[in-house]
Formats: structure tokens, sequence, C-alpha cells
């Protein structure tokens, strides 16, 4: 049985456009998309990934939407508005990346979206989990999904998992 690469990040490696009410995805540019999109086009498995903002599309935009994204092997994981704004901007950007790169000054005194963090991660593990095939290899990338492996580990006890840190994981004085 040969084995899946399911890829799973922040963010699917394409760009969604609204063109005349039609929706068009193309790729996108950036470190991670560019990277990852060999092994993802040489494989037969999915990218499991947030597609960026879609509250503004209608149910047919929606649905046009996933089904192209489904023809490319992505598989959306939607986030409210709010969501992204404590997940994504004040817990992943405003916490975890500065104390990764010793900013402790950038840190806020009152850091909030830390439950929303965790709630999205739990997002991301249902989303894997629900996809997975026996034998699949789960590739799980960056920061913003630091607790998706656990998580994971709780609904497919035999997954195999991997994870990689785009960003320096700090030494252990800067916790104290």
């Amino acid at each position: 049985l040969m084995s899946r690469l399911m890829l799973v990040s922040n963010r699917l490696p394409v760009s969604i456009h609204v063109d005349q009410g039609r929706v068009a995805v193309s790729p996108s540019a950036g470190g991670v998309a560019t990277g990852l999109r060999g092994p993802h086009e040489r494989s037969t498995g999915l990218w499991i990934g947030w597609p960026g903002s879609v509250s503004a599309l209608s149910g047919r935009q929606r649905f046009s939407l996933e089904r192209q994204l489904l023809a490319q092997r992505l598989v959306p994981v939607f986030q409210t508005p709010d969501e992204t704004k404590h997940f994504y901007e004040e817990f992943s950007n405003g916490v975890v990346w500065p104390l990764f790169h010793y900013r402790l000054d950038r840190i806020p005194l009152d850091a909030a979206g830390w439950q929303t963090y965790r709630s999205v991660n739990a997002k991301y593990a249902r989303m894997i989990a629900r996809h997975h095939r026996p034998g699949d290899l789960v590739w799980i990338h960056d920061y913003q999904l630091m607790l998706v492996p656990e998580m994971l580990r709780a609904h497919v006890p035999d997954a195999r998992i991997g994870f990689f840190l785009h960003i320096p994981f700090p030494a252990a004085d800067v916790f104290r």
C-alpha cells in the first residue's frame, strides 16, 4: 500500500479571487507554498489548510471554491473572521512569533487568543482525522499548528506524524 503525503499548513498554497462574480483559485507565492508545491504535486495526497477569508462569498461561490480546491487535492479548514483575528493575529503572530524570536518586548502583557489558538488547532486535527487513511504520512508545518500533532494523536493513535517548525525554537531561558 503506497502511503499518501498529507501536508498541513496554516494556509493553503492558493489565493482566491472573485472576478465578475466568479471564484478563481490561483497558486500563491510564499515560502511554505513554494517549497512544498513539488512534493504535493508528485504525491497523491492532500494539502489541508485555511483558504483565506471566504466570509463574503455567496453559497454558490463557496461551492465553486470547494470544487476547485478538491480538484487540486486541497482541503479547506474554514475560519471565521474572529477565529482568524484571535488565532492568527493575536496569538500566533502576537505571542508565539515574538517569543520564539527572543522579542519578549513585543509580547503584550495581557496576551489574548490562547483559547482560540487551541480551538483552531483542534479544528485542523479533526479535519486531518476525517481524511486520514491507514499508512498516510501527515506532515504538519509551523508555529500556528504546534498543538495539532498531539490532538491528532488522540483521534488517530497510529498516525505517522511529522512536524516541521519553520522558525527557531527558543532556549529554555526564554520560558523562565
